[in-house]
């Protein structure tokens, strides 16, 4: 992702945005199932939302061999 560009809702009559990063963008179109998405460049945008930091997630398989920690378990 390039720090010049910013992602806005394309909804007709949406004002929220210009966002930072890409997860504020589909987060606010998640509430509105008519609403999406994209990117312009940040020289067409006034202020622009800072991105909300993100957690780390473990994604790895938590049914590893049917221990109940999954993937995380020890001396399985």
């Amino acid at each position: 992702m390039s720090d010049d560009i910013v992602f806005v809702c394309t909804a007709d009559g949406c004002d929220e945005g210009p966002w930072e990063g890409s997860h504020d963008a589909m987060a606010h179109c998640a509430d509105h199932p008519d609403h999406g998405y994209t990117g312009r460049p940040r020289d067409e945008v006034a202020e622009v939302i800072p991105a909300t930091a993100t957690r780390k997630r473990d994604n790895r398989n938590l049914q590893h061999k049917g221990h109940p920690k999954g993937a995380l378990a020890q001396d399985d």
